[in-house]
């Protein structure tokens, strides 16, 4: 009776250092020069010569890795999951980005099925461990999700500060690849390396105009498609273009402004949006902890089905809350 548990503890700690042990080799071992021409140009080659060369630590790459990532490579998603990678600033590969989902979902099959066989209260074990696999499946996708948000709110917050000083190089008598290249030293955080990575396309063969057209893609934003359209532009025309970054940076800054006071005079009713959904749910946990044997008849077939459209109704209601004061600018 005790061999379960065991075994299924002992899955758990191999899981983990299994999933630190990847993180480890993909995060802190050095790249390559070939390695890291592919990341800047924004492919990976499944069949080249290079990518069986010897790596720092002395190994060499598994062909089955290769096989996967090339078969990947083929799929409409993969370029999707690719793009998700670039924008999150993750060194991550397909194939290594959905290992660690598979692990990450073994994981957590492990311990919803602990859990299930272990509580006193809910005897399903299923659905803990399906509820496990899920949660540990979804738990990567979310990560990369919210340092993409995370990223993306510190590029559009140093944006205008990014315009003055492009512009101001502009007028010092830089051209436009050396006014990036100092904005790439002098910008904080994800700025810098963004632009760092515009400088080192170009210095790699790209056109100006691809490069920037790369910049977009990771950094999906109006203002910056319209700050590059204007480079763009600049370049085939000509024109003053220090002038046009000053006026596009002033309706930056002002755009933020008002976002800024839309958020401040929202905030009130996006957190009753929060309070209002998680009230009946903590209600109810409450009272399933101080009398589970009041709440466990609603929890079985059919009562359950009751829970499940309130649950429904409730993130219908959270959602209609937040699209109320989603204004955008």
């Amino acid at each position: 009776m005790f061999v379960v548990p065991f075994l299924t503890a002992g899955l758990v700690v191999i899981g983990v250092l299994l999933v630190f042990y990847a993180l480890r080799e993909t995060l802190l071992t050095d790249s390559d020069v070939e390695e890291r021409l592919d990341l800047v140009m924004g492919r990976r080659r499944g069949n080249a010569p290079e990518a069986t060369e010897e790596k720092g630590t002395g190994g060499k790459e598994s062909a089955l890795a290769a096989h996967i990532e090339k078969a990947l490579a083929k799929r409409t998603f993969a370029q999707g999951v690719q793009d998700d990678l670039r924008r999150a600033d993750l060194k991550l590969t397909v194939t290594e980005y959905m290992g660690l989902r598979i692990i990450a979902a073994s994981i957590g099959a492990v311990i919803g099925y602990i859990a299930g066989i272990t509580n006193e209260l809910l005897d399903m074990p299923p659905a803990f461990l399906a509820a496990g696999a899920f949660i540990g499946w979804m738990a990567p996708s979310f990560y990369v999700g919210r340092r993409q948000s995370a990223r993306l709110s510190a590029f559009v917050t140093q944006r205008p500060d990014t315009i003055t000083l492009l512009a101001n190089g502009l007028r010092a008598g830089n051209s436009l690849p050396q006014a990036m290249e100092m904005a790439s030293r002098e910008a904080p955080a994800p700025t810098g390396s963004e632009f760092a990575r515009v400088v080192t396309e170009i210095s790699l063969g790209l056109s100006p105009e691809e490069a920037l057209n790369n910049l977009v893609r990771r950094v999906p934003s109006p203002d910056l498609d319209l700050m590059v359209t204007a480079m763009n532009v600049q370049r085939e025309v000509g024109g003053n273009l220090a002038q046009v970054l000053e006026a596009i940076g002033n309706t930056i800054r002002e755009r933020v402004r008002i976002k800024g006071d839309i958020e401040t005079k929202t905030a009130q009713v996006q957190g009753s949006a929060y309070i209002i959904s998680a009230l009946p749910g903590l209600i109810g946990l409450v009272i399933f902890l101080l009398n589970g044997d009041y709440m466990r008849p609603m929890l079985k077939w059919p009562w359950i089905i009751g829970y499940i459209c309130a649950g429904i109704m409730i993130f219908v209601g959270f959602i209609v809350m937040r699209k109320m004061t989603e204004i955008k600018v």
